[in-house]
């Protein structure tokens, strides 16, 4: 997968800032004035005080802030004594209800996570390797993706989730070097404290953090440990909106990619049956469609296959409701989909079974005629 967007911590002036930073010596013996915070730049002392002020930067609390915010981060982790790397980008645009949700994750040589995905619209877009994809949406409901991922990740917290918390306080006893653009009102801060430095990024004339980077043992992309980036309406440098709107639904991708058309996202649900019963020589299966089912797709366009094997034995097209099958064995097959939700849509709460007198195992597989593929990306 391409570098996610946003993925670099710093702006092209904060690198020039960085080197001046770097020149400079260190924490002055007697500071300059700084009335309640106000000098441009910041001392040290009014740094300090300014990050124990602050205490932790909290996406969440961000996201309820702004209409409009982009948050990337990249930490780096140890597993098994090999090297890792977590990359998230989370955006969001409440008035264009629009967002996008990426992630990547690498354990040393292998990638094991990788994807990206704009929605909020009919047209979805994902991509994990090469090229986009389309999806669609037949029933639009927008959620804050900040709020969302808060909500899963305290349904599941032992899966691993965007550090959107963050504790500023923790450096608020550093002697900090900082040097500042006025005409930008952008400030970057640097401190070492013998095993890591630290840069912060600030921006406005009441500063706001836009940019948090860890290093330890120098100062190439390789040595970051934690890395976060911010941007809002008010520090819109890497927000991305307009790429969903002028590149992907726009068409400039097609246009400079060399290609006619996306290729087509099937519907994202996979069954997992939730019940399975056995008794008088008939088996009966049965599953819901999950909550996490928020991409709804027309019921005319879906089939559900069981499948024996590795041949379909059953069908059902889902907007038919029901069907029976029989095979040239005696074995039969009743199919059955129950549209609970969102009238001839695809959508959470649906019911689904399979009735069968055979013996034999079998596979409960979706496929999405208008993708012409296998939601599970099987053959």
């Amino acid at each position: 997968m391409d570098a996610l967007p946003g993925l670099n911590v710093y702006k092209a002036s904060a690198l020039v800032l960085i080197v001046l930073a770097s020149a400079l010596p260190g924490c002055m013996e007697m500071e300059r004035p700084c009335p309640e915070g106000t000098c441009f730049p910041l001392t040290s002392s009014a740094f300090n005080s300014f990050l124990e002020e602050v205490g932790e930067i909290d996406a969440l609390d961000l996201a309820s802030q702004f209409d409009t915010l982009a948050v990337t981060t990249i930490t780096r982790f140890t597993e098994s004594d090999v090297d890792g790397e977590m990359v998230w980008r989370i955006e969001k645009d409440d008035s264009l209800r629009l967002r996008q949700v990426a992630n990547r994750v690498t354990l040393g040589d292998s990638q094991l996570v990788g994807y990206e995905i704009w929605d909020g619209g009919r047209d979805t877009f994902t991509r994990t390797t090469g090229e986009w994809m389309i999806g669609r949406d037949m029933e639009p409901s927008y959620e804050d993706p900040f709020v969302e991922i808060a909500r899963l990740a305290s349904e599941n917290p032992e899966s691993r989730w965007p550090p959107f918390r963050f504790d500023v306080s923790q450096f608020s006893d550093m002697s900090w070097t900082i040097t500042g653009d006025a005409l930008e009102s952008y400030q970057i801060a640097r401190a070492a404290n013998g095993t890591h430095e630290i840069y912060f990024e600030l921006h406005g004339l009441t500063p706001k953090i836009v940019g948090i980077t860890v290093y330890s043992g120098g100062l190439e992309q390789q040595d970051v440990t934690f890395g976060m980036s911010i941007s809002t309406d008010y520090w819109n440098s890497g927000l991305m909106t307009y790429y969903y709107t002028e590149y992907l639904e726009g068409g400039k991708y097609l246009e400079l990619s060399g290609i006619s058309e996306f290729a087509r996202s099937p519907v994202p649900f996979i069954p997992v049956p939730q019940y399975q019963n056995e008794t008088g020589g008939q088996t009966v299966v049965e599953g819901i469609v999950p909550s996490e089912m928020t991409h709804e797709a027309s019921l005319s366009e879906i089939e559900i296959h069981v499948v024996s094997e590795g041949s379909s034995v059953a069908t059902l097209l889902l907007s038919e409701g029901s069907s029976s099958n029989t095979t040239e064995g005696g074995d039969w097959w009743e199919l059955s989909w129950e549209d609970n939700r969102g009238p001839g849509l695809l959508s959470e709460g649906d019911h689904y079974s399979v009735s069968t007198n055979s013996e034999a195992s079998f596979d409960i597989r979706i496929f999405d005629r208008w993708a012409q593929a296998w939601t599970d990306q099987g053959q």
